[in-house]
């Protein structure tokens, strides 16, 4: 697994790069499983695509109440003035007038080409897309914070790794200054000791900083505020070994195609595309609505009935039936339809290069624990030979047998075999739990 490479400047001059140890800090310190938690609740877009859907569940809900009828009632009062002449004195003068109406509408529709019955297809269907939709990006933001923990896992052993190696080459320094003391070693081939302590300890500090830059970056991820004492809990891996099975990549990809998110929901969007074809086509359709209305209404200009009475007797109900036919819609119902039969062509499209770059990826994954499982076979072999030279050039050493030179080759093999195998077990363990992703296993170390 090549090293996350984020370059944060400004932070490694505010954050003092401490010597990390096995040792837990004062702060809080998260397992995989809590940083997961802690970046699915604080990620911004994880709730954005939760509140997408909770959009597509309004307008469903909307669309379901459009089947009952539409319920409306309205109120007026009304004043009026005019010029009247009277009869007796033939003079004119202005007379008010108040009016009084209220009533009650309401309407239905009966039939409109099944267009509300597709309309809700549709919607459940979109809310249904949306939530994978949300999960799809829960999965993705998980998939970024393994390999961030990951990562961090990994320098914290190079760091632990390379402190040894310093500590050693301290040791090995003071016994080639007593050997030079005394005769035994040139001046020259106690320098070259000395330099392999500088380089390592050159190393030792590049450890530090990059342990330090792949702590922000997780902590980025989760969207946590950085801080010194962010810690992770620091799992067993000595014991990952390959898996006695190489998975095959058609079996992961049957697996995956069944329970992975975005494939579901890359066929509901073509389900709703192909609904939205039907939609368009009962524009040309005719439609049937009823509608019922009851009205009333007093005026003051009648002083033989109250105002009650009045009510009463101009009540004036209504029952109506309205029928259109489209005739010509200059070419929206065409246009439409062929819109939306486009539309259904591009969702094809999509679920298509939705399984075509799940396939590749699982390929991928497949083959880096191929890879990874050989790499990690190798390294370990390496190592043990390494080990065992370098114990036997190192007793040499002690008594004189071998130079420097000869020596300090060995011990860089040792280095070199010892770093080989730890990328190859972390490589080893990244690639098996990006499988377990693919296959929808729980992600957990």
């Amino acid at each position: 697994m090549n090293t996350i490479k984020f370059v944060v400047p400004l932070v490694l001059f505010l954050l003092p790069v401490l010597g990390y140890s096995q040792q837990q800090t004062s702060g809080e310190s998260f397992s995989l499983e809590q940083c997961i938690e802690y970046a699915l609740e604080h990620n911004l877009g994880v709730r954005q695509s939760s509140l997408n859907a909770e959009i597509n569940k309004v307008s469903l809900g909307q669309l379901r109440t459009s089947r009952f009828p539409s319920v409306s009632a309205s109120a007026r009062q009304n004043f009026s003035w005019s010029d009247v002449q009277s009869a007796t004195s033939g003079e004119w003068n202005y007379e008010g007038n108040a009016v009084t109406s209220a009533g009650v509408n309401a309407s239905l529709n009966l039939f409109n080409g099944l267009r509300i019955t597709q309309a809700i297809m549709q919607a459940e269907t979109d809310y249904e897309a949306g939530l994978l939709d949300a999960e799809t990006h829960r999965e993705s933001v998980v998939l970024q914070v393994l390999g961030a923990y990951t990562q961090v896992l990994y320098s914290a052993e190079q760091l632990e790794n390379a402190s040894r190696q310093v500590e050693v080459s301290q040791s090995q320094l003071a016994l080639a200054g007593e050997r030079m003391n005394i005769g035994a070693i040139s001046k020259a081939d106690y320098m070259q000791v000395e330099a392999q302590l500088a380089a390592e300890e050159l190393t030792l500090t590049n450890a530090q900083n990059q342990l330090a830059t792949n702590r922000v970056t997780l902590m980025q991820l989760m969207e946590y505020p950085i801080s010194d004492s962010f810690d992770v809990l620091r799992p067993d891996l000595s014991l990952v070994q390959p898996p006695l099975q190489l998975p095959v990549a058609a079996e992961v990809f049957a697996t995956a195609r069944a329970v992975k998110p975005e494939v579901k929901s890359a066929a509901l969007k073509l389900k709703s595309a192909e609904a939205g074809v039907g939609i368009a086509r009962t524009a040309a359709l005719p439609s049937l609505a009823l509608d019922a209305g009851l009205t009333t209404n007093y005026t003051d200009k009648v002083q033989q009935l109250s105002f009650g009475s009045q009510l009463n007797h101009n009540l004036s109900p209504s029952l109506g039936f309205t029928l259109s036919v489209p005739i010509f819609s200059q070419g929206q119902v065409k246009a439409s339809v062929a819109t939306a039969t486009i539309r259904t062509e591009i969702a094809k499209l999509d679920e298509q290069t939705t399984l075509n770059t799940l396939r590749k990826n699982i390929e991928n994954a497949t083959l880096d624990v191929a890879s990874s499982s050989s790499a990690f076979v190798s390294a370990t072999r390496k190592y043990s030979s390494s080990k065992a030279s370098f114990e036997q050039a190192e007793e040499r050493f002690a008594r004189g047998v071998i130079n420097t030179v000869d020596f300090l080759v060995q011990k860089t093999n040792l280095i070199s075999a010892e770093s080989s195998v730890l990328q190859a077990r972390y490589n080893l363990v990244y690639s098996l739990k990006v499988l377990d992703f693919y296959t929808g296993n729980s992600i957990t170390l």
